[in-house]
């Protein structure tokens, strides 16, 4: 049996290990009970739900694949690659047995008084009360901020959705955090006198548009909005609610931490500022045009301190530059260390850590390495 429609799709953005294992499955006559995001995998990342177990001779860790035995409410075994970003999902176990009559008696035991429970809530000091009045004060605030500086333009096969809003940073660095979330390269243009950056991905069988346009530079803060097209228009019939859901989804996680704000003012700012500011971002990283000097460049900022790092619910890595040499430290369930000899050792160990992350949105094809290298730029953390 082979991948069909409505899964061949969203299939194809999975690793080649996790495909090759629901290949085997469905010839052994196992199916997909659904595809899905969210826990257990990351934001960028997705998850195949099968019907039956994974036959014994495949239930295990083996080259880049990797086996974790459950037992929760939600799947009993998982597979997984190294980075964790999709997953391949049994079902799960029968339900165990009822407990004893002993912890049946201990269960009906009286509570304790509901009366004292809330004499001790309502003790809570002064300072505390007013405080949690604060945070749902401004959280009720944010969402209303929230509300005027997003618009949203729906059809059946297709969103958009425009925020406004207002931050401090230059607009290259926003690009570059925008980058590091999408693992696309984003390409800037100045256009009727705006700054504008564009890019396009397939995000879990979708198509994305983006644009980030550099809006006004206020005395305090800059002011930007961002477009995100949404379309689904190429994708099965049956993954139409699908895409709709997880179209808002993503844009609220790409988003997260941007503060939403009313569009500005025609003649808002200061033209020279902007200006300015707009020569300083189409030239921040005009140096960096060849794979070695991205390298190099990784090379000092890590031994100035700067990192690499992932972490999941198993453990994670850890990859940084000690004294007089470069190191990777797993923890968790597989614990490792490695120490590399040479920037070159460590380069090339770097490279191929990052090889699928950097590549995941134009699988089955690679990207170039001067792309690659800037996108390992992009997941150094300072």
């Amino acid at each position: 049996m082979s991948i069909t429609d409505p899964f061949h799709q969203q299939l194809a953005e999975f690793p080649a290990p996790l495909r090759e294992l629901v290949e085997a499955e469905l010839n052994a006559g196992n199916s997909i009970i659904a595809i899905e995001s969210g826990f257990p995998a990351a934001p960028c990342g997705a998850s195949v739900k099968l019907t039956k177990a994974v036959q014994d001779e495949r239930r295990r860790s083996v080259g880049e694949l990797r086996f974790y035995a459950r037992n929760n409410s939600s799947y009993a075994g998982e597979f997984t690659t190294e980075q964790r970003h999709f997953f391949v999902l049994e079902p799960p176990l029968p339900p165990e047995p009822p407990p004893d009559m002993d912890a049946i008696r201990k269960a009906l035991e009286p509570k304790p008084d509901v009366l004292s429970t809330l004499a001790q809530r309502e003790a809570r000091s002064g300072s505390e009360i007013g405080r949690a009045l604060l945070e749902e004060r401004m959280a009720a605030e944010k969402a209303s901020a929230r509300a005027r500086a997003l618009t949203i333009t729906e059809t059946a096969t297709s969103a958009e959705r425009l925020l406004y809003f207002n931050d401090h940073r230059p607009p290259h660095e926003i690009q570059f955090a925008l980058e590091r979330d999408l693992m696309t390269l984003f390409a800037a243009t100045m256009k009727d006198d705006r700054l504008i950056m564009t890019a396009s991905s397939k995000v879990v069988g979708s198509w994305h548009h983006f644009a980030l346009r550099f809006e006004a530079a206020l005395p305090d803060t800059n002011c930007y909005s961002l477009c995100v097209q949404t379309s689904w228009a190429d994708s099965a019939l049956t993954n139409h609610d699908y895409h709709r859901h997880t179209a808002g989804t993503w844009f609220e996680h790409w988003t997260r931490d941007f503060q939403p704000a009313d569009p500005p003012q025609a003649d808002a700012g200061s033209p020279e500022r902007y200006q300015k500011i707009c020569a300083a971002s189409l030239n921040a990283e005009a140096h960096l045009d060849t794979v070695p000097a991205l390298q190099q460049t990784i090379i000092g900022a890590m031994k100035r301190g700067a990192r690499f790092s992932t972490s999941h619910k198993e453990g994670g890595t850890k990859i940084t530059w000690n004294h007089d040499h470069f190191e990777r430290s797993d923890y968790g369930d597989y614990p490792d260390h490695i120490n590399y000899a040479s920037e070159a050792e460590f380069l090339d160990a770097l490279r191929k850590f990052h090889d699928w992350e950097t590549s995941r949105n134009v699988y089955p094809e690679k990207v170039s390495e001067l792309v690659a290298w800037r996108l390992i730029l992009r997941l150094m953390r300072g």
